[in-house]
């Protein structure tokens, strides 16, 4: 019995590993694929774009735009992440040739050839042949952590440069942004100096921590019963929302007064943070438990949005069906859509609608499909939202739009690909929405 099982699970584990070296094959065969149509894409940048209203310096920046959309909506990737697919390739191929040898003969996992290019970026290109040779070594006996860990050591002892100036320099890089995750929540991430970072977490732990000892004198039923962990986030969401740290009660949290107690800290209040939510009429009336929608988002519960749409400063109706006689078209007699059409189409793109894109529509620019010089009508068939680098890319690149008329739009690429962005819904029959400006807290 022990003989089998471990010839049974030697072979899941054996053939497991051939696998992951045959993965390493591909990605690194696939990394070369992306270089080469990176290179076409340079070498003949008049097919991406278009020649006639561009310089040459632009044209390529543009190309380089448009390649990068293609790969993102063939990889079902967000621009981001297939913007650092190309570029990863481009440095792997290029400039990285010992660790890309490595991948494609399995020594090293394709997680370890993406920590040895996240290090190798800032490695000036003289060192970075020597960077190379030895990150594909260490590639081959270290866990990626640990890679991670001696490739910092080996970049510090190859960098010209002190450890001031490159930390002035990525200053810069400097940056705040939010995912959205399941069950309504949502990470918010804040790349920042390393001691603004953990000055601002220590100021977070220390303010928790006194909450959680002003609790901890309490009886039982009235102490606080968050981890420290939850505490933590409800002061870091109080002082960014509010200026103040919360409090030791969790029912103060859970009844949205997080600041109200004896335990507070009070720090000088800032702006007024400010969210857009759609919420549908009967939900608002409690008649309905149907979810709103919070831009940039998605849907959030029937509780949560009557909460937020209570603290709305004004309700606008928005008028789009054509029996509540609102303006859903101008035609040809203005440019510039009136404000009623604006926000109803704000409500039906919700965002960008170039593939992939998930900029908010309030944040975006209105595109007229056929150009309003062309005889492009001002309406809800010919306008759609762009946000302003998707705007600009479809005017000077050979990206093609055809507007479905209904939020949906149908793009064909350089490539001559055709990718259709589903409409997220039809315009609405005129509920009692919060104000476009917002909903503060």
């Amino acid at each position: 019995m022990h003989a089998c099982f471990e010839e049974a699970y030697g072979g899941a584990i054996d053939a497991a590993e051939a696998l992951r070296r045959f993965r390493g094959r591909i990605d690194g065969e696939q990394a070369e694929l992306i270089e080469l149509s990176r290179r076409l894409a340079m070498a003949v940048p008049e097919a991406l774009v278009d020649a006639g209203v561009l310089g040459k310096g632009e044209r390529l920046e543009a190309a380089a735009r448009a390649h990068v959309a293609e790969v993102a909506t063939s990889f079902r990737l967000s621009e981001a992440h297939a913007g650092a697919l190309v570029e990863e390739s481009r440095l792997l191929v290029n400039e990285l040739p010992a660790t890309l040898a490595a991948l494609k003969e399995g020594a090293c996992a394709s997680e370890h050839a993406r920590v040895v290019v996240a290090e190798a970026v800032t490695v000036p290109a003289e060192a970075r042949g020597r960077f190379d040779e030895e990150a594909a070594v260490l590639a081959a006996s270290c866990t990626p952590p640990q890679l991670r860990r001696r490739l910092r050591a080996l970049r510090e002892r190859l960098h010209p440069e002190t450890l001031r100036e490159r930390h002035r320099r990525c200053r810069k890089d400097r940056a705040v942004w939010v995912d959205g995750e399941l069950d309504g929540m949502a990470t918010l991430h804040l790349h920042l100096p390393a001691q603004d970072a953990f000055g601002a977490y220590d100021r977070i732990d220390r303010a928790a921590r006194s909450v959680r000892e002003a609790s901890s004198g309490a009886i039982p039923a009235e102490r606080d019963a968050r981890n420290l962990r939850q505490v933590r986030a409800d002061v870091a969401t109080a002082l960014l929302l509010d200026g103040e740290t919360a409090t030791a009660t969790e029912e103060a949290h859970d009844a949205r007064d997080p600041l109200a107690g004896p335990a507070r800290t009070v720090v000088p209040r800032g702006i007024r943070a400010v969210v857009a939510v759609t919420v549908p009429v009967l939900t608002l009336l409690v008649r309905s438990d149907e979810p709103a929608i919070l831009d940039g988002y998605g849907p959030v519960d029937a509780e949560t949005a009557r909460e937020l749409a209570a603290g709305a400063p004004s309700l606008t109706r928005i008028l789009t069906d054509p029996h509540t006689g609102a303006t859903r078209s101008v035609g040809r007699r203005s440019y510039r859509p009136p404000a009623e059409l604006r926000r109803a189409l704000a409500h039906r793109d919700e965002t960008c609608r170039f593939p992939g894109c998930l900029r908010p529509a309030r944040t975006a620019e209105l595109d007229h499909t056929v150009p309003w010089q062309h005889g492009g009508a001002t309406d809800a068939v010919n306008l759609a939202h762009l946000c302003a680098s998707h705007h600009r890319l479809r005017h000077v690149s050979t990206w093609s739009p055809e507007n479905l008329g209904d939020g949906g739009v149908r793009w064909r690429s350089p490539a001559g690909r055709v990718r259709q962005v589903e409409p997220p819904g039809p315009l609405p029959p005129g509920p009692l929405l919060p104000s476009s400006e917002g909903v503060p807290f």
